[in-house]
């Protein structure tokens, strides 16, 4: 038989068939003087073996050309491996269903997700809540436990109805600002974002820094490509004012 003709018997595609040669789990057959491969009923009973084999969920890699006799270690090792399977796709049903109920999106951690929903009930503009998320993303990936604890932490306070109205508005006067603002009022924006953070977050222990290694330079190449060079500057006071506050 051809392999159109063995791939139909079997149930799998042609495609199939050659991928199980390709990686040696079934053997090439002899070929007609015109060069078509010649299948028998043999290859018929190791494909549709492959094909059960598979379905259990063994690894087409670990499957032995002949027949293994040692069924019950090799069983006991794929119901470990199931069941640990069945493990993760558990805990990915947990987050799913927390993301769903939390009604965030799912590309953070579902603490940090409904943290960062707080950015629409503050009123950030849609520039700035996106490279809020993803400054967070990188943050949260690249720090760690220690710096996702202190996200949620800090988002906690935020949500507070005076840190809700302050930093709503903050973020709408630092979403305009650029090299035409004149000095003053670039010096007021800095002096109310300090009180309105100390005010939030002062009690909090800032004193540790995240080591965060290669993360930090990686936060501040983002936040460059987002935001224009007297925004930089502004954050750059911010922080330097607040690292003296927060001693």
């Amino acid at each position: 038989m051809r392999s159109g003709e063995l791939a139909e018997l079997a149930g799998v595609t042609v495609r199939t068939i050659r991928h199980y040669h390709q990686i040696g789990i079934l053997e090439e057959p002899s070929r007609s003087p015109n060069g078509y491969r010649e299948y028998d009923v043999g290859h018929l009973v190791r494909v549709l073996r492959i094909k059960r084999l598979a379905d259990l969920g063994f690894a087409l890699q670990d499957l032995p050309l002949d027949d293994d006799a040692d069924h019950d270690a090799r069983l006991e090792s794929l119901d470990e491996e199931l069941a640990a399977q069945i493990d993760r796709l558990t805990a990915q049903r947990s987050v799913v269903a927390a993301l769903r109920a939390g009604g965030v999106a799912p590309d953070l951690p579902p603490e940090l997700g409904v943290r960062m929903a707080l950015a629409s009930a503050v009123g950030v503009p849609p520039r700035m809540a996106r490279l809020e998320r993803e400054q967070m993303l990188l943050l949260a990936h690249l720090g760690g436990e220690e710096a996702s604890r202190l996200i949620e932490d800090l988002y906690d306070r935020f949500a507070e109805p005076a840190a809700v109205a302050a930093f709503g508005t903050l973020y709408e006067q630092f979403d305009v600002i650029d090299a035409s603002t004149p000095t003053a009022e670039l010096e007021r924006l800095v002096s109310e974002s300090i009180e309105a953070v100390v005010a939030t977050v002062g009690d909090l222990d800032l004193t540790t820094p995240l080591d965060l290694g290669t993360a930090e330079s990686l936060l501040d190449e983002h936040g460059a490509s987002h935001l224009n060079p007297t925004q930089l500057r502004v954050l750059d006071e911010i922080g330097e004012r607040l690292s003296q506050r927060l001693v």
